[in-house]
């Protein structure tokens, strides 16, 4: 059996994997990032906001400038708030630790982060797009965490990412699953949906999101 040390020495290892990846490619994917409890936890919480209505039909463009474009985006959106989603408590300090780890490995300076669960209705996308608004430069690094279980082939929704090479790779949304990327550099789309697409959303900051810099 493992000891303690040696368990915390595997898990630092794999983090300097992933980031080293990040850092090197802008981009990465790492698999079963969350336990299967919380992730329970967030698909039950995540339900009850539907039941509930709490979503509404995501926007383009910053707070100033928002735009309802269906064709563009066709998401719905539930902002989080660690000061009224208690229920997800584990949830924000896993978010925390991440933000620590980016700050510890990579040096980023990282001031908050901000984070929405996402919900795509069947046949609905988000065209290409970078997730820094122009003339804003706050968000560092975008964050999602898929939340679709017995996603198959051809479920849709995939994210596709636009490489620098010029090459593309798209990342099935599979439970679970984390995805990393540069907010400001990594061009990407929500390819179509055609079964319900869910996911956690965020954002790590620059500055607190209180402070209006978005």
């Amino acid at each position: 059996m493992k000891s303690q040390q040696e368990s915390n020495n595997h898990l630092s290892t794999k983090w300097h994997e992933w980031l080293d990846q990040l850092a090197i490619q802008d981009f990465v994917f790492v698999d079963n990032f969350i336990s299967d409890e919380l992730f329970r936890n967030i698909q039950d919480y995540f339900k009850s906001l539907r039941e509930k209505g709490k979503f509404s039909r995501a926007a383009i463009s910053s707070s100033e400038k928002r735009q309802i474009q269906s064709s563009v985006r066709g998401d719905f959106i539930y902002w989080l708030d660690k000061e009224v989603d208690n229920e997800l408590e584990e949830l924000f300090k896993t978010l925390d630790e991440l933000a620590d780890k980016l700050r510890q490995y990579l040096l980023i300076s990282i001031g908050d982060y901000e984070c929405h669960f996402a919900l795509y209705p069947p046949k609905t996308r988000y065209e290409k797009h970078v997730d820094q608004f122009k003339g804003k430069n706050n968000r560092l690094i975008s964050v999602l965490i898929y939340l679709n279980e017995n996603w198959q082939p051809g479920d849709g929704g995939e994210l596709k990412i636009h490489q620098t090479n010029g090459n593309e790779l798209l990342i099935q949304p599979i439970a679970k699953r984390l995805v990393m990327f540069k907010s400001d550099t990594v061009e990407h789309e929500v390819m179509t949906t055609h079964t319900p697409r869910k996911s956690l959303s965020g954002w790590l900051l620059h500055k607190p999101a209180s402070l209006g810099i978005f």
